[in-house]
């Protein structure tokens, strides 16, 4: 590989300091806003709960690494269990990443671009929001890198320095394992072919053995506590259990300016999260997204690969490049390999810091008079770009921010709409009202900050769902919910969020049968909200849901002749704790035929009414109809057992209405069961009707 180019003196310079300073305070204003109920909130909960005892692993489930977890929770022990603690240490980092990144770029001779590489750090806790100012796993193991980076290219002429980067990759393997594993192969590899032939093997052997000391010490660690089998199996087994569970395609390149269709149908999760809260989006399914962005998007995911190529073509065409290079590129491909095999924007994030800074570096170390002279130049149109856009950008989140409505125990202003939605502050205020602290609620799918927002306990060692890995995690759930009385649902269930019912079909039909939406709670559409323990509606024998691909859809024409339908059922999202069975109709209505054989105390429960299901497309419940049960005989005979007229009218509360129809009378027979939407007057064809969760159930005790 080479190591030309000049080679400073070891010291940082003031610069480097200067810089770790603007890093660091470019983060700490971000400190006050917006709070992460998943990624922040489920390591802040798992510290909460280790602090009071529980022993990660073995109380706790998770298939990340300790070293997040436990750092967090001795900072708890010493500073308090408050989430400006995690923020702050989140701070330092940054600040100290920052620092880093310029003086490796400084060490490359780069001259201003060093400069350009450390703006582009420390401007992306803004421009980046909000990840890369959480408490996170993905934020730790960015800054754990880069200071490994620095730690790395010291290395090459220090043995205490060679040493700290092999503990802090073995920090971030305990962190992120695959990102330690890539880590310590590209970090070794760089140091013994920059080494001086009298060094090399010394160095990287030290390098080695650093990461081996800060392993046996966390093995050793582990097994006094009795949890080693418990940590091997969260680490290493249950990772490739849960397998491409998280995956997500990447962003195609090409077309320009047009997203393909597999990402146009979730083009949120790859567009700039920034621009997301930033910009008015219509709906979360027609989001307005024009060539510009989506460009911009495109140019943003190609950015890690064109840095990765950018030092092996310089050094194709123009010979030796220095050590910091090639640090820096084996720290970028760690961070693309990251990508894999979630490439969304919330994994991109952690990349293009690193891409930015390579870039520059790369650019900086030319040697030819004028390429160099001009690369100061756009280096320093660099730093005053990233310095507007950085404040104007912070300017724009306080601007937007919302006061803290989330509990005195989260003080962040909410910024983005998700969380100023009004729901979410409803929800802890009710569950902080009717629970005593320390007492169990169920937070039902990826939300675990409101734990530690409404002072209660989990009653699961989950943090949210694991996907993927249904058993033993839905017994565990069921069990823990034996005497829970409150459970926050989220409204987020759709395909690309994963559906609930899919993922964990007992538990949904255990909340299904044992909780309602609570009669005082005021329910607005909303993304999440509060279910209540209420009466046995009697176990499931049929699940009409379910069994929905063997029904018999059918629509009724203008002249009440029946045609079978052969269009798919519409697959909606879950709400209000019910599955909407959905068809079309005709301009006179439609139904679905169920061939059922009816059990002894037999009832049909369901629950209809609701007028809008909320969310991407807002489905719209048909109007001026009247939804039936019916029971047809052998001969096509039908009989009408209940009727319930559908009449929306303004200021309608968003609800269900439960209905129930007694079929003991024809138990042990075969019947067709038909679920009916009967309409008085034309309607338009193609109208929607839904039931929610229809089901078979046995008489309650």
């Amino acid at each position: 590989m080479g190591s030309g180019g000049p080679q400073l003196h070891s010291r940082p310079a003031l610069t480097s300091w200067l810089w770790a300073a603007l890093g660091g305070l470019t983060c700490a204003a971000m400190i006050p806003l917006e709070p992460s109920l998943l990624e922040e909130g489920l390591i802040v909960h798992f510290a909460q709960r280790m602090v009071h005892g529980e022993h990660l692993y073995r109380d706790l489930v998770f298939f990340s690494g300790p070293f997040p977890f436990e750092l967090l929770a001795m900072l708890f022990r010493i500073f308090g269990e408050e989430i400006v603690v995690g923020r702050v240490l989140v701070v330092l980092l940054a600040g100290a990443s920052t620092g880093c990144v310029h003086a490796i770029a400084r060490r490359a001779g780069t001259g201003a671009a060093a400069h350009a590489a450390a703006a582009a750090m420390a401007s992306s806790p803004v421009l980046l929001f909000p990840l890369l100012s959480t408490y996170f796993y993905s934020t730790l193991s960015l800054h754990l890198a880069v200071l490994a980076a620095y730690a790395a290219l010291r290395g090459l002429d220090s043995v205490r320095f060679a040493f700290a980067a092999g503990v802090l990759i073995a920090c971030i393997a305990l962190t992120k394992q695959s990102l330690g594993v890539v880590l310590a192969l590209g970090f070794t590899s760089v140091m013994f072919a920059n080494g001086s032939a009298s060094r090399r093997v010394r160095q990287t052997l030290t390098l080695v053995a650093g990461g081996a000391a800060a392993a046996l010490v966390t093995l050793i660690w582990f097994g006094l506590r009795g949890d080693l089998g418990a940590m091997i199996h969260s680490t290493v087994v249950m990772p490739f259990e849960l397998g491409d569970s998280f995956a997500s395609g990447f962003v195609n390149l090409w077309p320009i300016g047009e997203f393909d269709s597999e990402t146009r149908q979730n083009q949120a999760f790859y567009v700039p999260h920034l621009y997301n809260i930033l910009s008015e989006l219509p709906t979360a399914r027609d989001p307005g997204f024009g060539p510009p962005i989506v460009a911009l998007t495109q140019f943003l995911f190609a950015l890690p690969g064109v840095a990765m190529l950018l030092p092996l073509a310089l050094r194709l065409f123009a010979g030796p490049l220095p050590a910091s290079i090639w640090f820096g590129e084996a720290l970028l491909v760690a961070m693309i390999f990251n990508l894999f095999p979630r490439a969304d924007w919330g994994h991109l994030v952690f990349a293009l810091p690193v891409a930015a800074a390579q870039v520059w570096m790369t650019v900086g170390s030319a040697r030819e008079a004028g390429f160099r002279k001009a690369a100061s130049w756009a280096s320093w149109i660099c730093v005053a770009a990233l310095a507007l856009a950085t404040s104007t950008a912070a300017t724009e989140l306080y601007q937007m921010a919302g006061v803290a409505s989330l509990g005195p125990r989260v003080p962040q202003l909410p910024v983005s709409r998700a969380y100023q939605d009004p729901g979410v502050a409803r929800v802890i205020e009710f569950v902080r009202a009717r629970t005593e602290p320390g007492e169990r609620i169920f937070v039902a799918r990826a939300e675990p900050l409101l734990y530690f927002a409404t002072d209660t306990r989990n009653p699961t060692p989950y943090g949210g769902v694991l996907p993927g890995v249904p058993e033993p995690q839905q017994q565990t759930i069921i069990e823990g919910l034996r005497d829970v009385r409150y459970v926050v649902m989220s409204e987020i269930d759709q395909p690309s969020f994963m559906f609930y019912r899919d993922e964990l079909p007992a538990v949904q039909a255990y909340l299904e049968r044992f909780f309602r939406v609570p009669d005082e709670y005021r329910v607005d559409p909303s993304w999440i909200l509060v279910l209540e323990r209420r009466p046995d509606r009697g176990a499931t024998l049929i699940d009409l849901f379910d069994q929905r691909s063997d029904a018999r859809a059918w629509r009724r024409n203008r002249d009440g002749f029946e045609w079978e339908s052969t269009a798919l059922l519409p697959q909606l999202a879950s709400r209000l704790n019910r599955r909407p069975l959905a068809f079309e109709l005709g301009r006179r209505g439609g139904g679905l035929d169920f061939r059922i054989e009816v059990p002894d105390h037999a009832i049909f429960g369901a629950d209809v009414g609701l007028p809008t299901l909320g969310g991407p497309g807002d489905r719209q419940h048909a109007r001026g109809i009247s939804l039936e049960v019916l029971v047809g005989d052998e001969n096509g005979r039908f009989e009408l057992l209940h009727s319930e007229p559908i009449r929306f009218r303004r200021g309608d509360a968003y609800v269900w209405r439960p209905i129930e129809v007694d079929l003991s009378a024809f138990a042990g027979r075969s019947i067709t069961l038909r679920l009916q939407a009967a309409a008085s007057k034309a309607i338009p064809p193609g109208s929607l009707v839904w039931w929610g969760s229809p089901r078979i159930s046995e008489q309650p005790p």
